[in-house]
């Protein structure tokens, strides 16, 4: 990320010449097409490491547009700039919702600089449900309000009604063992609810065993001494 400190400097070789002014009215006009272009959105992605982040990019910038951003939830706004050089950068905090400003600035004729809109983007954060509750990571339950992976804001009740809503949701429309969990855990969580719901089967079936390798070896040691008189 390019701080404060780039942003002035860039701004400071404009403004510091006579003719850094504010851009005409005509030139706005002008280049309000091409500003209007500008968007950005957001992508949650993993590196080499295995870090998650998410990476913003910022579209359709050119050598007239420039774009400066700051995070609106911070108290201190501290200001950063994209350009058509270098149009993303990355966020690695995926524990908060991030509501981000983007300025739109065109650099016209004559060294005229002025700002002609801005945008906003929200960045959303990891439903902590999504990791705490087993429930949400079922295919059945991944379009549940409670359950989706990420969220734009918190929610307005208590984590005691979330989680009850969560079960009784899985409740209705689970009535049987689900193999389509979306989680990197699924054989493990899907062995052990059958082994709860089965053991009393799973003991059963090994004590039936147990006993037929015991008859055997009965069997055959007596069939063994009963040959030898």
């Amino acid at each position: 990320m390019k701080k404060i400190v780039v942003f002035i400097l860039f701004l400071f070789v404009f403004m510091s010449s006579p003719k850094a002014t504010e851009c005409s009215t005509k030139e706005k006009v002008s280049m309000a097409s091409e500003a209007a272009k500008v968007t950005a959105s957001y992508e949650h992605k993993t590196d080499e490491n295995g870090t998650e982040y998410f990476l913003i990019t910022v579209y359709n910038l050119s050598n007239n547009i420039f774009v400066s951003y700051k995070d609106e939830s911070l108290i201190s706004h501290e200001l950063y700039y994209v350009d058509n050089k270098d149009p993303s950068f990355k966020d690695y905090d995926l524990n908060n919702v991030v509501k981000y400003q983007f300025d739109i600035y065109i650099l016209g004729s004559e060294g005229c600089v002025s700002r002609v809109r801005a945008l906003t983007m929200t960045k959303p954060k990891r439903n902590p449900f999504y990791i705490s509750m087993a429930e949400c990571r079922y295919e059945k339950m991944k379009d549940y309000y409670y359950c989706q992976e990420w969220i734009s804001s918190d929610f307005k009740v208590d984590d005691t009604t979330i989680m009850k809503n969560i079960k009784n949701e899985y409740n209705k429309t689970t009535t049987t063992i689900s193999y389509e969990i979306d989680d990197s855990n699924s054989n493990f969580v899907t062995f052990k609810e059958l082994y709860i719901k089965y053991r009393i089967y799973i003991l059963i079936g090994l004590g039936i065993g147990i006993a037929i390798d015991i008859a055997y070896i009965y069997l055959s040691y007596k069939k063994i001494k009963d040959a030898e008189f």
